[in-house]
């Protein structure tokens, strides 16, 4: 490669660094749906010029993670409901068969460590202990279903799972009522069902995972 296209080639890497950091924020929370965007503040946390900046945040756009406020300003999209359930749908179909396929393949003593700690969080709720840590439970939680999905034996799949779930991380989860304790109930279902190595029950505990997740935002939206 001649030094102008490594010269032409170092700005796009560049840009596809900052994409990758921002889609981490808005993924991650850090970055929250509504929130306006100023070019100078990411700028300087990021420590990048406006140049790729401007260009990742085009990326973004693109992929609808971010919106046009006006002429000058953009700011990180929020997920609405159907659209938070047709992720859903499409999760209802991926994730029950990365269940069945990695029995035989997932990590157990990884699963027993993830289950052990989720059986402490639904002893502290039922005791009324109020230990919860947000950060702790969604780290629990995509590391059982990561682990599910990785050991499926089919990257692809397990790839698509991965995105869905952290788009899904940018819907308001605050328009839901609290099902941290049943949600832990669920996970250990899933893992009991790995665990045993039995693909139908693992299959089944995740399609009900999902199914109640759905229940509860069409509960919570014809009360309100």
């Amino acid at each position: 490669m001649n030094e102008s296209a490594l010269d032409e080639a170092a700005p796009r890497r560049l840009a596809h660094e900052v994409h990758r950091r921002l889609e981490d924020m808005i993924f991650s929370g850090r970055l929250r749906g509504g929130e306006v965007l100023t070019e100078r503040r990411l700028a300087d946390a990021l420590e990048v010029s406006r140049t790729p900046l401007r260009d990742a945040l085009l990326m973004l756009e693109s992929e609808g993670l971010l919106k046009r406020r006006g002429t000058r300003y953009l700011e990180v999209r929020q997920m609405t409901v159907p659209e938070f359930m047709q992720v859903l749908n499409i999760r209802r179909l991926l994730e029950p068969e990365a269940a069945r396929l990695c029995i035989g393949r997932a990590d157990l003593a990884r699963l027993r460590e993830l289950r052990e700690r989720l059986e402490e969080l639904v002893a502290d709720g039922a005791s009324g202990r109020n230990g919860e840590d947000p950060e702790a439970s969604a780290a629990i939680d995509a590391a059982m279903h990561d682990e599910i999905a990785a050991a499926s034996g089919n990257p692809l799949m397990a790839n698509m799972i991965r995105d869905l779930r952290r788009r899904t991380r940018i819907f308001d989860l605050g328009r839901m009522p609290d099902r941290a304790v049943a949600v832990y109930r669920e996970h250990i279902e899933i893992i009991a069902a790995v665990e045993k190595g039995d693909a139908d029950a693992a299959a089944g505990a995740m399609v009900r995972h999902i199914d109640n997740v759905k229940a509860c935002i069409i509960r919570h939206l014809s009360t309100i």
